[in-house]
């Protein structure tokens, strides 16, 4: 499907429901924004038990989004249970990805380290080289962190699975697709950047626009996956 036709197929998932969609969006962002705004008060700590429970807190949120599309009941404040419920599960797939980017991030690391010494003496060839692998890493460090992406979705559909299997089935269905999911998030630049004419309150509708696209993105890989056996 292209990416118009699963954006209408995301609103009209979302249809008599974007109230509910922008309530626990707006939920979900102020109790986020409380969090980290009175954890990053204590230097260092604060930061990390922030991010421990911010993790959880948006399995929990991507959860209320795929119930909705589903068209199960969602409460506002469920996120909050379905999120700290599967603590180790949502850490576990944020862990397994990380592991699998330390190479793409460790190739950014060294072609940022030729671009410094190419600066640093002046040398034409090194800033050349260095720019051109600095280019190519970027973009490879994109393309493994959007083959992970459907991990959390993933998840939830297959809860006897662990993060580390929930990370491997989303590259594997990834695999010839990304450039599909990365074209489907451009197609929301022109709506993110109205929201920022309304002062972020746009993003209360936009946020599960754009999280019910994505699930609709990996039900017709499932789908075509399924059919293709």
């Amino acid at each position: 499907m292209t990416s118009s036709q699963i954006r209408a197929q995301a609103r009209q998932k979302l249809t008599s429901k974007w109230g509910k969609a922008a309530l626990v969006t707006f939920i979900f962002s102020i109790i986020s924004y409380i969090i980290a705004f009175v954890l990053n008060l204590v230097p260092v700590l604060g930061y990390i038990v922030s991010l421990l429970i911010t993790v959880p807190l948006s399995y929990g949120f991507i959860i209320s989004m795929i119930k909705l599309n589903d068209d199960n009941e969602v409460t506002s404040l469920e996120f909050l249970n379905n999120g700290f419920s599967n603590f180790g599960k949502a850490w576990s797939v944020t862990l397994n990805t990380a592991l699998k980017l330390i190479l793409p991030i460790l190739f950014i690391i060294v072609c940022v380290i030729i671009l410094t010494v190419g600066s640093v003496s002046e040398n034409t060839l090194f800033i050349v080289l260095g720019f051109i692998l600095y280019m190519i890493a970027i973009i490879y460090a994109i393309i493994k962190t959007l083959s992970y992406k459907l991990a959390l979705f993933i998840l939830y559909d297959n809860p006897e699975m662990n993060g580390k299997e929930a990370v491997e089935k989303s590259a594997e269905l990834m695999e010839g697709h990304v450039w599909s999911f990365f074209c489907l998030n451009l197609s929301f630049i022109g709506w993110i950047i109205l929201s920022c004419f309304t002062f972020g309150i746009g993003l209360l509708w936009l946020t599960p626009y754009m999280r019910v696209s994505e699930i609709n993105f990996y039900r017709n890989l499932i789908e075509d996956n399924n059919s293709a056996q």
